[in-house]
């Protein structure tokens, strides 16, 4: 007999080889576990022994049916003719022809040809049908066949044009209608106004496929002038429809260009908005245009807002100006938004006098001090150009301290390179900011010493001339000095401040024998 561990061993290699069996039955199942069902037989479906004609379907759609004629008796078939089954025999289509499309014209009986049939099915009486009398071809097709490319002469220009038109002989449109419009196919311009309106439509619709839509525009407002007043509505829906359709492409344009504050999508809608304004004019009871006028409308001036508040960080103050000028002026303004766009239009002000102050202060520490002096003139001159209204009291005075701060510092720099004369001209600019007393007499103390350095100076070239001999010369040079000193009095010195610039002048006039 086994022992114990003999069969404990025995079971183990048993439970091992039925795992085993129970994974390979997992990855490769000796049946599927979705069995395929048997599908049903496909029954063959009976074929239709014909089809309906043109005839009968036009018939149907006629208010008053055709007048059918009553069947003839079938002749029985031939005992030589063997009958084919339908599930053997496959019925070919019957094609169409235009003759099955009736015109209008009387109509004449074909007797119809028996198709084979089962014989086990009955036979159902056949009618005959009428023969089809083919009506002319339309007009379209007539001018799209090569025999009929070119007009006749007698045809009315507008037929003539529209025929070109749905050719798209675009070209072709336009120049056959503008000599129409001047000269008249005879040589004579046209004379009726409703011809002559229905021209400009037909050019209108040209200039429009050829993608020209602002010359379609003029031609429909051409159309519009000249019309009757009877026709004068139709071109007027014409005009507010070609605005509507450019004005939705400009507005889907501008929603597909990249920046959102850029100049290019502004102009894409203001133009849009142009469209549509056009088009309200000339249909103002149409409720869809001015849902899509106002929805331009509330596009535009965030746009504008974002336009010109990119301009300003760019540091394109001009043409932000520019912008802001165009839409403070523009009648269709929101007034709710007038503060903001004034604001806005100040700020590019400071912002470019800002910018020119520090330019000049850039070209001051490069040692380039006329470029800085024409930076901070040019500065002073814009804001010269300003009103009371334009800046805000608060934006002025940084505006004052700015300049104030360009000329003084200018200033200061020649006085401490000696160069008294050219550090009059910032100085005198400088003091005639109100930038508070403190600033005020930092300019008056640089003022006081270029102004003592300069009548040194002059004082020495003035005895120079006056121990030349040359007292006349001498005298104008002293009343050039004591001008200037004058001036400087006049620009709020004190005599205390200019005590020694002035006794050194009176004593110059002394010498030269001329009391003050």
């Amino acid at each position: 007999m086994l022992s114990e561990e003999a069969l404990i061993v025995l079971a183990a290699f048993g439970a091992c080889a039925l795992l085993v069996l129970g994974i390979l039955e997992l990855v490769w199942p000796t049946r599927p576990k979705h069995p395929a069902r048997d599908r049903a037989p496909v029954v063959p479906r009976a074929a239709r022994p014909h089809r309906q004609s043109a005839l009968t379907r036009h018939a149907r759609e006629r208010t008053r049916p055709y007048a059918r004629r009553q069947p003839d008796p079938v002749a029985p078939l031939a005992p030589s003719v063997e009958p084919v089954p339908l599930a053997d025999a496959p019925l070919e289509p019957v094609a169409e022809s235009p003759a099955d499309v009736v015109a209008g014209s009387p109509l004449e009986p074909v007797a119809a040809s028996p198709a084979p049939v089962a014989a086990n099915v009955p036979l159902e009486p056949v009618a005959q049908l009428p023969t089809a009398i083919v009506a002319p071809p339309p007009r379209e097709l007539v001018a799209a066949s090569p025999a009929a490319a070119e007009p006749a002469k007698d045809e009315p220009v507008v037929e003539v044009c529209f025929a070109l038109y749905q050719e798209r002989r675009h070209a072709e449109v336009i120049e056959r209608a503008a000599a129409a419009l001047t000269a008249g196919p005879a040589g004579r311009p046209l004379t009726s106004p409703q011809e002559t309106a229905a021209l400009w439509s037909v050019v209108a619709l040209a200039r429009q496929a050829l993608g020209e839509d602002a010359e379609a525009r003029v031609a429909l407002e051409n159309a519009i002038a000249v019309a009757p007043d009877g026709d004068r509505p139709t071109y007027q829906r014409q005009l507010a429809s070609l605005a509507e359709s450019v004005a939705q492409g400009l507005l889907a344009e501008a929603e597909r260009q990249a920046g959102p504050a850029s100049e290019e999508r502004l102009a894409t809608i203001r133009s849009a908005v142009a469209w549509l304004e056009r088009g309200m004019v000339a249909a103002p009871a149409d409720a869809a245009l001015a849902e899509l006028a106002a929805s331009a409308q509330a596009r535009l001036w965030p746009a504008w807002e974002r336009t010109v508040m990119a301009l300003a960080q760019r540091q394109e103050f001009r043409t932000a100006r520019r912008l802001l000028r165009e839409a403070l002026a523009d009648p269709g303004f929101p007034a709710g938004r007038t503060e903001t766009f004034n604001e806005l239009f100040s700020g590019t002000f400071s912002g470019e006098i800002g910018q020119l102050t520090a330019q000049a202060i850039r070209s001051m520490q490069e040692a380039r001090e006329s470029d800085a002096l024409a930076s901070l003139q040019r500065a002073e001159t814009l804001l010269d150009t300003l009103n009371a209204q334009t800046l805000q009291p608060s934006r002025r005075e940084e505006v004052d301290r700015r300049l104030w701060w360009g000329y003084n510092k200018l200033g200061a720099r020649r006085v401490e390179a000696a160069e008294y004369e050219t550090a009059l001209e910032p100085l005198f600019h400088a003091l005639g900011y109100d930038v508070g007393p403190a600033r005020r007499q930092e300019t008056v103390a640089l003022l006081v010493r270029a102004l003592d350095g300069v009548a040194e100076a002059r004082a020495l070239s003035i005895r120079e001339l006056a121990d030349a001999g040359d007292r006349e010369a001498a005298l104008v040079q002293c009343d050039k000095l004591w001008a200037l000193l004058r001036s400087a009095a006049d620009m709020g010195l004190t005599h205390a401040e200019l005590t020694a610039s002035l006794a050194r002048v009176q004593r110059l006039f002394e010498s030269l024998g001329r009391k003050t």
